[in-house]
């Protein structure tokens, strides 16, 4: 038999680590949709006849189409999660579709975010993974929920929801109502914007034109009407009706269900600290995927934004400091802080790039930037939604995941304003660009080029470095992730010296003499935004 049902499917070897723990909780009695198993045996010569198999089982199952999943032997480990890293792929039920749904998955085990995360969790890749077909549900809620279970009670816990499908929320690209709290208290909660809510539509609605109406479902009230916004992959973007602005996404009831579910799920499953992916439909709550949570979740609330800085969700502890660099396009260098929104599997190896830390746009601690983030260690704040707008590249920063702030790094950077006239008489002046002019006549003593290395080769740097020291216009390069292994420098004057503090090099000609005292950067009206002292002794 090509295709066997999860109640079945309990050897990870056979049918990968994501369907065995399913197999094992429907067999403690937990509510898990009914699904079926492409193991990883399957050749794919093979996978025709199972897409027959497949559809004849969906025929009654699956009115909204079909969802296929990665299965992989090494995926949901405690220690390593592969979270977001391999595809998932909703479908409707047609031949051609399933089939390509299915070599869609299976292909993505060998895709190179997934070679590369095994390697830096010290892993050997699996050689193929089985495929997790479900039938697509449309819920009134869904999310995720990550706990400590002790004494047969979630001790510590906590809950991201959102109205509809989750994938928006898993994936990072939407951050949802969050809820914390531990055995002796309820807890908080942190409300969330949903501005539109995804549903797996029928035929006839996924033709439906924007500004048409389409029934959302609820739980506990009445179903509501909502706008179409448009349809992509089988699923309705939908307007969140208005009448439900400020109404929580979760009740207490339908908390409180979660929780016994999860600890439920942790107890077929031997866990003591869980991570689950939920549902909730009319016929009431069901587990979509359980693991164990890799690393433990800590306590944080969403603080106020410290001066000259900004704030999001506490998501990984530690600080970091490093230069921003914004994810796309371009590869961060080692010790950069990425700025980013959601990250897909195509750009998850970004965090396998040592960056210092990372701070995204959007989404949760428990959504997949956040989880892998946390299982590499690397200090993490999600849901500041002005860090790509108002963070500009280079800017060093202060990332600290454990309160959930971002600032100018006051290592590097004591912010200040100035409204009235600067003076630079011994100050190097900090900028991304060569300057136009040789003496730009502001009274610098120098000019430093903060080196990117997506839009400036450092040969062309040394070469301004060179011109300008011939024309007495001091010039130097600031490299922010450090002296490059295969810079080649001129062996004949102006010569060069390197002065380098924590992950940052200094590039500085011998015939400009000493180092300035200081080095400032400024803002579009000329303002310092931070300066710093050099140290001026050589390396």
């Amino acid at each position: 038999m090509t295709v066997l049902t999860t109640l079945t499917a309990c050897d990870p070897t056979h049918v990968g680590a994501k369907a065995a723990a399913l197999s094992r909780l429907l067999h403690a009695g937990l509510p898990v949709p009914d699904s079926v198993v492409i193991p990883l045996s399957t050749a794919d010569s093979d996978l025709p006849g199972a897409v027959g198999q497949v559809l004849v089982w969906a025929e009654q199952r699956a009115p909204y189409g079909l969802i296929a999943r990665s299965s992989a032997p090494g995926e949901d480990s405690a220690a390593s999660s592969f979270a977001g890293l391999y595809d998932s792929v909703i479908t409707p039920r047609t031949p051609g579709r399933v089939l390509a749904a299915l070599r869609q998955v299976r292909a993505s085990v060998h895709a190179p975010a997934v070679t590369a995360y095994a390697a830096a969790r010290g892993l050997g890749p699996d050689d193929a993974l089985a495929v997790l077909v479900q039938p697509v549900l449309r819920p009134a809620l869904s999310g995720v929920l990550g706990a400590q279970v002790t004494g047969g009670r979630c001790a510590r816990w906590r809950i991201e929801a959102v109205r509809g499908l989750a994938e928006q929320l898993v994936s990072g690209a939407q951050t949802g109502e969050i809820h914390v709290g531990c055995a002796e208290d309820i807890g908080s909660v942190v409300p969330s914007s949903q501005p539109f809510i995804h549903l797996p539509g029928t035929g006839p609605e996924l033709d439906l034109p924007p500004g048409e109406w389409v029934t959302v479902p609820a739980v506990g009230r009445a179903p509501a009407r909502a706008k179409v916004a448009g349809s992509a992959s089988g699923v309705l973007h939908l307007r969140a009706p208005a009448e439900w602005a400020d109404v929580p996404v979760l009740a207490p009831r339908e908390r409180d269900e979660l929780l016994d579910l999860a600890v439920r799920a942790a107890r077929a499953l031997g866990l003591e600290q869980i991570d689950m992916e939920w549902a909730v439909t009319d016929e009431g709550p069901v587990v979509l995927q359980a693991r164990p949570l890799t690393q433990p979740i800590h306590e944080a609330a969403h603080p106020k934004p410290p001066a000259g800085g900004w704030s999001g969700l506490a998501a990984v502890a530690g600080i970091a400091t490093g230069p921003a660099f914004h994810l796309a396009p371009g590869t961060p260098p080692e010790g950069a802080v990425v700025i980013c929104g959601a990250l897909g599997p195509e750009a998850a190896t970004a965090l396998l790039r040592g960056p210092a830390g990372v701070v995204s746009s959007t989404g949760g601690p428990l959504s997949h930037t956040a989880i892998i983030a946390r299982e590499l260690g690397i200090p993490c704040v999600t849901n500041v939604p002005e860090a790509r707008d108002q963070i500009p590249n280079g800017m060093v920063l202060e990332v600290n995941g454990t309160a959930g702030t971002v600032r100018p790094a006051p290592t590097i950077a004591s912010p200040r304003q100035e409204s009235g006239p600067v003076s630079y008489s011994d100050a190097a002046v900090l900028t991304t660009t060569i300057p136009q002019a040789a003496q730009p006549g502001d009274g610098r003593v120098a000019t430093l080029i903060l080196h990117d290395p997506r839009s400036a080769d450092l040969g062309v740097l040394i070469r301004a470095v060179a011109d300008a020291c011939k024309a007495s216009a001091p010039l130097g390069v600031l490299l922010p992730d450090g002296i490059p292994p295969s810079v080649a420098l001129p062996s004949q004057p102006p010569g060069f010296r390197f002065r380098t503090a924590n992950s940052l090099a200094l590039l500085w000609p011998l015939c400009a003499g000493a180092l300035p005292r200081r080095v400032v950067a400024l803002d579009a009206d000329h303002r310092v935004i931070f300066e710093r002292p050099l140290d001026r002794s050589a390396s």
